[in-house]
């Protein structure tokens, strides 16, 4: 079995459908579908059951109560039989004739992670695939940390989202990669960690996912438990830290503030005490040395948050309590 397709499933009937017939146009690679059924109150078992029967020889469904998208795909996990694994949110499609294309090319690499693109897609408009700078795109097969560190010389091009990847089994297996249980942003502590470990990583320039856009979604909601989730997922890997390379430390030299950054915004426009928060931004910059980034932003956060706020709302850009909707 060379591939198993991980489908966590929670209350996406209007969605369903239209995911599952690109997932199983995919006809040359030998696979395996997982569809977990995280507890849905709609119609969605019931169409789980319908393509059950359609490809009884390719499909399995998991039955499961509430447990989050970490525990699903994690239920995924450990029924898996595929040399590799993908992972596909319910809601959003794939392209099968790039799919293939980008897992065979990543095949042939012998990748521990195949980094692929995506694009956003709505009922009405279909975006270009993301950015990746030329760096990534010109990046041979190396580390997990090498590509970490290049990830950030290029504007926007650090993405978390695991769901334009393909990861092999046996890696995330044997590094005990599962996603976190109680964490609402799970793919932002999956992702780095999977670099940190990773051996052969590259990034494969072919957009084969197409992320829907749409209201109501988890990503679109922003609460405390929200905050809290970003927050915790700060700490876990600044404990990674000083146990990583040097590349993997200069990687999270980046990302660490510029997560926690989000935290300290947060905090003051919900006109919250952020005296705590605005000490542990310091405690972190300066943990992991991020004054040598030169990140002119981040350092007057440091010394002046309040008016590094206000400067972020002049120019439009304001991290507040609502997730935006990215413009495509």
């Amino acid at each position: 079995m060379e591939l198993t397709i991980i489908i966590p499933v929670y209350n996406v009937e209007n969605y369903l459908d239209e995911c599952l017939q690109s997932v199983y146009k995919v006809k040359d690679i030998n696979y395996e579908v997982i569809l977990v059924n995280d507890g849905s109150k709609d119609n969605s078992l019931n169409i789980l059951k319908k393509y059950k029967e359609f490809y009884p020889d390719i499909t399995k469904i998991i039955d499961k109560e509430n447990g989050g998208l970490s525990s699903a795909r994690n239920a995924g996990i450990r029924e898996a039989k595929g040399e590799y694994l993908a992972f596909i949110d319910s809601d959003d499609i794939i392209d099968p004739k790039e799919f293939e294309e980008f897992f065979k090319e990543g095949q042939k690499l012998d990748l521990d992670v195949m980094v692929g693109n995506m694009r956003y897609f709505s009922e009405d408009k279909i975006g270009e695939p993301l950015f990746r700078s030329q760096e990534i795109k010109d990046f041979t097969v190396s580390k997990g940390t090498k590509f970490f560190l290049t990830l950030f010389e290029g504007n926007k091009c650090f993405r978390e989202e695991v769901v334009d990847d393909i990861y092999k089994r046996e890696f995330i297996c044997e590094n005990k990669l599962y996603f976190h249980d109680n964490l609402i942003h799970e793919d932002s502590y999956f992702t780095p960690m999977v670099y940190l470990k990773a051996k052969r990583v590259k990034y494969i320039d072919i957009s084969f996912y197409y992320y829907r856009q749409r209201t109501g979604s988890i990503m679109s909601i922003v609460n405390n438990r929200s905050i809290e989730s970003l927050e915790k997922i700060c700490y876990m890997l600044l404990s990674e830290f000083s146990k990583t390379d040097e590349y993997g430390r200069k990687a999270l030299s980046k990302l660490l503030p510029s997560f926690y950054k989000v935290v300290l915004y947060r905090y003051i426009n919900s006109k919250k005490d952020y005296k705590v928060k605005l000490k542990n931004y310091r405690d972190i910059f300066k943990e992991v040395k991020a004054i040598n980034n030169k990140n002119i932003e981040e350092i007057l956060i440091y010394f002046a948050p309040k008016f590094s706020n206000f400067l972020r709302k002049v120019v439009g850009k304001e991290i507040g309590n609502t997730q935006k909707v990215p413009k495509f």
